[in-house]
């Protein structure tokens, strides 16, 4: 018994004292460490870099803080992306709440592992990214995130829209080059609606709520091309097919989109309500619906088999929309290739 205390005394002071140096530093680090600056460091850094390249977002943290000993926590992180129309004012994504923590361990080789979870849109967003040598991936798990409160979303359609998002996102990146990403990514869309019978369509009519049921979108990545391989939804008002590429950037708001939408409402839904006669005119009925007439490129969008088309072109933060209704053509793509007529 007392050799055995004689040789834990004889281990504790050279391995004890470096050991308990190492804990207090990195406490008093935490403690000390000026998070205020850092805050101001990446709010300035990011704002200018907008600037000097002609961006349009604008970043905002409210507080910034240590969380653990190799972590830190933001709340009220907004993003402004200023509107391409005169006068409109910008688009918010908010998040409420987020962390981000670096593993210690997997630096003592040099790699970086970091874990984050956020709080945003009602629902969660957490995962990691990790970085091994030159290479980099990121996984990302999403959790009945509201999209309802997703204000991009909401402004492209117009009318409100609910549902609860989730799904995953795996990507590599050799090289940590997201033009050469592979990976894939699977989403859904619960319980989807569009339209809440309050809100009109351009100030006219207020649109009687729509049943979309559960939208579905899977995508695969390869040599930094992700290709959508599934988007589809077949609720009991409203009918969504569509198919496309994402070719990805370092910047993911740069990555270019080339998608194609197709939607029908169907005659159950079309004939539930004088309203939803006059918008998008009863079955079988020759009559111009209110929809068509809104804007010439609405009725540039029917198709012969009753889908309205449409095609999704340029960066992922501002896309440019036409319509695409002439079954069996696509406009010519912008960004090179193309694709095939989408099948009805």
């Amino acid at each position: 018994m007392n050799a055995m205390k004689e040789r834990v005394l004889k281990y504790l002071g050279p391995i004890g004292v470096p050991l308990l140096y190492v804990f207090c530093l990195a406490i008093f680090t935490s403690l000390c460490f000026p998070y205020r600056r850092l805050k101001e460091h990446i709010v300035g850094n990011f704002n200018a870099t907008q600037r000097a390249t002609g961006g349009m977002q604008e970043l905002q943290i409210d507080d910034l803080s240590g969380y653990w000993l190799s972590g830190v926590r933001m709340s009220g992180v907004t993003l402004l992306t200023a509107s391409a129309e005169v006068g409109k004012p910008p688009t918010k994504i908010e998040i409420e709440d987020a962390t981000a923590r670096y593993s210690l361990l997997p630096l003592l080789i040099g790699n970086s592992d970091m874990n984050f979870d956020a709080y945003a849109f009602g629902g969660e967003a957490s995962g990691s990214y990790d970085v091994s040598g030159k290479d980099r991936s990121v996984d990302v798990t999403l959790d009945s995130i509201d999209v309802g409160k997703l204000q991009p979303l909401v402004d492209l359609l117009g009318v409100p829209v609910s549902g609860k998002l989730a799904g995953t996102v795996h990507l590599t990146m050799p090289e940590g080059k997201a033009s050469k990403g592979t990976g894939s990514v699977s989403l859904e869309i619960q319980d989807t609606s569009v339209g809440d019978g309050k809100a009109k369509i351009k100030g006219a009519l207020a649109l009687p709520k729509m049943e979309v049921g559960t939208l579905t979108f899977a995508a695969e990545a390869k040599d930094g091309i992700l290709k959508i391989t599934k988007l589809v939804a077949g609720g009991k008002d409203l009918e969504v097919q569509g198919d496309g590429r994402i070719t990805m950037r370092e910047l993911a708001t740069d990555s270019l989109l080339d998608l194609q939408i197709r939607f029908r409402i169907n005659d159950a839904y079309r004939a539930k309500s004088d309203i939803t006669k006059s918008l998008f005119g009863a079955p079988g009925s020759n009559a111009p619906a209110l929809f068509e007439m809104a804007d010439p490129k609405i009725k540039q969008s029917k198709r012969p088999d009753g889908f309205y088309g449409w095609s999704f072109r340029g960066p992922l933060s501002r896309p440019e929309i036409f319509p695409a209704g002439i079954a069996g053509t696509t406009p010519a793509s912008p960004l090179g290739g193309g694709f095939p007529a989408p099948k009805p």
